[in-house]
C-alpha cells in the first residue's frame, strides 16, 4: 500500500519558541497554501577535484554510490534512503578544475543508527589517513568535545560534518517508510539531518521569516543569532540559519535541493517578488521562467533570499526547488 505523507510545515503545531506560517495573504502571489513545507532537504551539491576521493571519503562515511549512474557522470552518493551528495568533478565538467573544490557555508549533520556505527565510521575514515590519494588533503577526524560518542569530521575539500546518533523519531522519518532511493538499502548512514549555513549578521530572523512568509515553511529560534527553517518528514530536518561576523552571505557555487508542498504558490510569490533564477551552468535540466515551464519541469530556482518587509537581500544561496511530481522524487507520496 502507497503511504500518505503530510508535511507539517505549514499547518503543525510549531515547537516552543517558533513559528509556523498561516494561511495569509501576502504582498505579491497567492497567499500560503494549507499543504506549504519544506517536504524534504534531499541533496547538496559540491563541486569536488577528484570523483575518486570523494567516492572514497563519501563511502568511508557510510554512504553509497548511485550505481545507476556510470563513473563518467556527476557522482551520487546516497545518505541514507532520502537524502544524498551530488560532487561534479572536472571529469564531469572542465571548469571546476581551475575554480576549484566548493565548501559548503556551515556544518553538515549527518545521522546513524547509534554511537557503534559513529564509531565504525571513524574507523573507516582514519583509514584514509593511511591513502595517499588523501596526502595533503584537509581530512581530519576528530571526537566532538561537546557530545560524548560523536565526531568532527573535515573532509578532504575542507567540509565540516558532524557525525551523531538519531534520535528515534528522526531515525524514523528518515527511513524507507517514507520513501527508499533505489540502492540506498545498504547504507550505513541514516540520512542528513541538518546543514547550517553561516549568514551575515542581522540576516538570521529576517531570513527565517522570508522562508516562514514566502515559502510556507515551519522556522524556530534555536537561540540568539540562530533560526532553524524546519521541514522533512515528521519536521526532522533543519536548515539553520547562524549569524557570524566576516560572513558576506555571497553564494559559492553550491546549491541545495528541496522537494516542497504549495509548489505553484512558491513559485509564483517567488516570481512576483523578481527572486525566480535560471542557472546557465544547468539549463539541461531546468530553466523555469514562468509557471507553465516550472511545471514542466517540475523544478525552479532561486538564489536571492531577502528581508520579506524591505525586499533587501540578506544573503545567496542557490535552491533547487522540486516538486512531488519531479522524476527523482524518492518520498511516497
Amino acid at each position: 500500500p502507497r503511504l500518505v505523507f503530510v508535511a507539517l510545515a505549514a499547518s503543525g503545531a510549531p515547537a516552543e519558541g517558533g513559528s509556523t506560517a498561516s494561511v495569509v495573504a501576502l504582498a505579491g502571489g497567492p497567499p500560503v497554501a494549507e499543504d506549504a513545507g519544506m517536504l524534504l532537504l534531499e541533496h547538496l551539491n559540491l563541486n569536488v577535484l577528484s570523483t575518486e576521493v570523494a567516492l572514497a571519503f563519501y563511502e568511508a562515511l557510510g554512504c553509497l554510490r548511485d550505481a545507476r549512474r556510470p563513473m563518467d557522470k556527476t557522482l551520487h552518493c546516497n545518505c541514507g534512503a532520502l537524502t544524498q551528495f551530488h560532487t561534479p568533478s572536472p571529469e564531469n565538467e572542465a571548469y571546476i578544475g581551475s575554480s576549484g573544490a566548493q565548501v559548503w557555508r556551515g556544518d553538515i549533520e549527518l545521522l546513524y543508527q547509534d554511537h557503534a556505527s559513529i564509531a565504525e565510521a571513524g574507523r573507516r575514515l582514519r583509514l584514509l589517513l593511511q591513502d595517499s590519494s588523501f596526502e595533503g588533503s584537509q581530512l581530519r577526524i576528530e571526537e566532538d568535545s561537546n557530545s560524548a560518542g560523536c565526531l568532527r569530521v573535515v573532509g578532504p575539500y575542507g567540509n565540516r560534518f558532524s557525525l551523531r546518533p538519531a534520535a528515534p523519531e528522526r531515525a524514523a522519518g528518515l527511513g524507507p517508510a517514507f520513501g527508499e532511493r533505489p540502492g540506498s538499502a545498504g547504507c550505513r548512514v541514516v540520512g542528513m539531518g541538518s546543514a547550517s549555513l553561516q549568514v551575515p549578521v542581522g540576516a538570521a530572523e529576517a531570513g527565517a521569516r522570508f522562508y516562514a512568509e514566502v515559502l510556507g515553511f515551519a522556522t524556530r529560534q534555536l537561540g540568539p543569532a540562530r533560526w532553524a527553517v524546519v521541514g522533512g518528514p515528521g519536521n526532522v530536518q533543519e536548515l539553520v540559519l547562524e549569524e557570524h561576523e566576516g560572513a558576506d552571505g555571497k553564494e559559492l557555487g553550491e546549491h541545495v535541493a528541496i522537494y516542497i508542498g504549495d509548489y505553484a504558490g512558491c513559485f509564483e510569490r517567488l516570481l512576483a517578488r523578481g527572486l525566480v533564477w535560471v542557472n546557465p551552468r544547468f539549463e539541461h535540466l531546468d530553466k523555469s521562467t514562468n509557471l507553465k515551464e516550472a511545471w514542466h519541469y517540475n523544478c525552479f530556482r532561486f538564489k536571492d533570499v531577502v528581508d520579506p518587509a524591505s525586499g533587501r537581500k540578506l544573503f545567496e544561496l542557490e535552491h533547487e526547488v522540486r516538486s512531488t511530481g519531479h522524476k527523482s522524487c524518492p518520498l511516497v507520496i
